[in-house]
């Protein structure tokens, strides 16, 4: 853990609050330390060489298109999950840096979860775009109190592939049947309403242009895409923690990828309250006094 820097550069406000309830995501830039940015550097480059831990995206995009992969190309799309799980910097990052902090502003809940985190890079020349897609329909989880943080390492533009979220999309009240991330194809087993159909000119859709020190907050039901990384030199490193707060509960999702701690192996079962677990822990609890 790199120091006393658990609390944010500045605290999240009412309208940064409100925006996040309207939208469903918001933009909160100069609010994390660089020190966490530091500390998160050599555990990325190492996660993403592991390919126990990460997964090739442009090679699952090829096997699942059946479009054999150029082995020219050099761009790569590479993802990881639960690595907090199995390294103590991913953990200290999940778990004491100020993303539950800001989690729990933002939720307006009394005590913070984690769920997951995740490594998300896009060499330069990536190809692959990251399709519409909600985390809901991912996480085995139900409830209003669910968001995902996400943790540039870089400057990130429309050119070196920022996220394009669906402003309001969080409200329609839908569960999205879950796809592979680099196709429209869905996961086999799954269940959930199509993901609807949105044209890169849709005025609801919003990017930011962001920072490292930058995080973008979501509701796990937003809608959200991303596009290729175009660039030649630039990198697009992030990583993603999701959290969930009161009021949520336990849900195994058909066909969604399986956690440790749910059947056939674990001990939660769908319609549990989300309590302190060593698969989803309590990070954050407000204190008497604290405000929002």
């Amino acid at each position: 853990m790199p120091g006393p820097t658990a609390h944010p550069l500045r605290p999240v406000t009412a309208d940064e609050v409100a925006a996040f309830e309207r939208d469903g995501v918001v933009h909160l830039p100069a609010i994390l330390p660089a020190v966490w940015i530091d500390h998160l550097v050599d555990p990325v480059e190492a996660a993403i060489a592991d390919p126990v831990v990460t997964t090739d995206m442009t090679a699952l995009q090829a096997a699942v298109s059946g479009i054999p992969l150029d082995p020219d190309k050099t761009g790569r799309f590479l993802s990881g999950v639960d690595h907090w799980l199995h390294d103590p910097a991913f953990a200290s990052f999940a778990t004491t840096s100020p993303l539950p902090a800001i989690a729990g502003a933002l939720l307006d809940a009394e005590r913070i979860h984690l769920y997951e985190d995740s490594v998300l890079v896009k060499e330069p020349g990536t190809a692959e775009a990251t399709t519409l897609h909600q985390d809901l329909g991912y996480f085995h989880l139900t409830g209003d109190r669910i968001c995902t943080t996400w943790v540039p390492l870089d400057p990130v533009d429309f050119k070196t592939g920022a996220v394009a979220y669906l402003r309001g999309s969080h409200r329609s009240g839908l569960v999205h049947r879950p796809n592979w991330f680099v196709s429209d194809e869905p996961l086999p087993g799954s269940e959930g309403v199509p993901i609807p159909e949105v044209t890169d000119d849709d005025p609801r859709l919003v990017r930011y242009t962001v920072q490292p020190g930058d995080v973008v907050v979501h509701h796990a039901a937003t809608l959200h895409c991303a596009g290729p990384n175009r660039s030649s030199s630039t990198r697009r490193r992030a990583v993603s923690v999701r959290y969930c707060g009161d009021g949520v509960h336990h849900l195994v999702r058909a066909g969604a990828p399986t956690k440790a701690h749910h059947p056939p192996h674990g001990d939660v079962r769908s319609g549990d309250p989300v309590v302190d677990h060593p698969g989803c822990p309590v990070v954050w609890e407000r204190t008497i006094g604290s405000t929002r």
